[in-house]
């Protein structure tokens, strides 16, 4: 068995179903540089330094295949609280952002969650460099819905149950710092203590187990070692005309915990992510190819069955408006194995190891109707090579300014019960929201 299926690790990026999250710029990446105007005590004199804005959720979901390891089917259960507050000062920004919501589908019975989204300090140096201190949402590369060269943190757990998916993007406590130069720019993220994946451990969704060779759900199944070594992650990057490139590098930790250690205790393995893409424009649409190498530094030589095994992993991305109002992109994504013969040879269930090229083709769909009110979203991740699917269909309508209407689902099919998709697959599940903003 190679460690890398005992928890599955998909590569889906945090993107909006209706917004598209491009290399260059990002929300998250422009840091505010407030210059006072030299009459601003004239003309801006009432105006308060403090904005605010927030929302009210109501979100419920449920599963329809019976997973036979729940009593519970709920996918779903909450009501949430979103509040963020932001202070502008002439030589500073300071961000509070956080969630408090009442959760009625966790596995330890209903309770009261807070999440810390954001809490830091922006400011700028020598004119051209950008800094942000404290808690911290981050995102780099070109893939919809797919990672390779982001090695932040994402929820899947919030992603696979329906909530909004800029959720699928989590909070890291970091500095991060950008710097703007004439031949290129540089962005450095370091987190002193490296913050993994919220990933799927049994609790509300059942997956396959490879050491139990069975599917497992119900209580916190995978409870791995916490880790507490630092992760660094650097991107050099440049727009020329239409082009955007990047090179990047990672140090730190797999993101979820696909590692088994000598005490038999699952682990986030160390690696290393040396990476490149480039995003332009071609006829009537965007193109972007993403390249990274994911070194396995627990297990270089790839004879180890606990470990999983170093990977090149690659994609290409096409989108385009097809017609007014309806957006249309494809992508085609691999990951090798490297040491395949090894990874088959050690292993202690070769039967269910994925294949050497694994292969995912993506198509997202998207139509505005109604002055832009109504929004039709399906994304489909089909995996040729393991013969399973994610369907993530979603109808948002938005009544007004203050109040927003979401249904959805995740629908999960395989073949074979140890794919990453077909593992899910009793856990299809159908998801409404109710918004109020304000």
């Amino acid at each position: 068995m190679n460690a890398g299926h005992l928890y599955a690790q998909v590569n889906i990026s945090g993107q909006s179903e209706t917004e598209n999250w491009t290399e260059e710029p990002h929300k998250d990446e422009e840091v505010a540089d407030v210059k006072v105007d030299e009459w601003s005590d004239d003309w801006d004199s009432n105006e308060s330094p403090w904005s605010h804005s927030g929302f009210i959720e109501l979100g419920l979901g449920e599963k329809y295949n019976n997973d036979r390891l729940f009593f519970d089917q709920s996918s779903l259960n909450e009501v949430r609280w979103h509040q963020s507050y932001d202070y502008i000062h002439e030589s500073f920004d300071v961000n509070l952002d956080f969630d408090l919501w009442f959760d009625a589908a966790a596995d330890t019975g209903d309770e009261l969650v807070f999440d810390l989204r954001e809490l830091n300090i922006k400011f700028s140096l020598f004119d051209q460099t950008d800094v942000v201190l404290g808690r911290q949402i981050s995102t780099w590369g070109t893939g919809d819905l797919l990672f390779i060269n982001d090695l932040f943190p994402k929820d899947w757990v919030s992603f696979f149950s329906g909530r909004d998916a800029s959720y699928l993007k989590a909070p890291i406590d970091a500095l991060r710092v950008t710097s703007y130069f004439k031949a290129f720019n540089f962005d450095l993220v370091i987190t002193p203590i490296a913050e993994p994946d919220r990933f799927i451990n049994g609790e509300r969704f059942s997956l396959f187990y490879p050491l139990a060779q069975n599917q497992v759900g119900g209580f916190e199944v995978i409870n791995p070692r916490n880790t507490h070594q630092a992760e660094y992650a650097l991107r050099l990057f440049k727009k020329t005309k239409s082009n955007q490139l990047a090179l990047y590098a990672y140090h730190g930790i797999a993101k979820s915990p696909t590692g088994v250690d000598n005490a038999m205790q699952v682990y986030f393995p160390q690696k290393n992510v040396f990476g490149a893409s480039l995003q332009s424009g071609i006829g009537k649409g965007l193109y972007n190819i993403e390249i990274g190498y994911h070194q396995a530094l627990d297990d270089q030589a790839g004879d180890n069955p606990f470990i999983p095994n170093s990977q090149w992993r690659a994609l290409m991305g096409y989108e385009r408006e097809l017609f007014k109002k309806f957006n249309w992109g494809i992508q085609y994504y691999i990951e090798h194995s490297m040491h395949y013969d090894r990874l088959r040879t050690h292993s202690l269930f070769p039967q269910t190891e994925p294949e050497q090229n694994r292969q995912v083709i993506t198509n997202r769909l998207t139509y505005l109707t109604q002055q832009d009110k109504l929004t039709w979203s399906l994304f489909v991740f089909y995996s040729p090579t393991d013969e399973d699917s994610y369907w993530r269909p979603s109808i948002n309508y938005r009544y007004n300014d203050s109040w927003q209407f979401i249904l959805g689902a995740s629908v999960f099919t395989g073949k074979d019960p140890h794919t990453f998709f077909g593992q899910f697959e009793d856990s299809s599940n159908v998801y409404s929201r109710i918004r109020y903003q304000f």
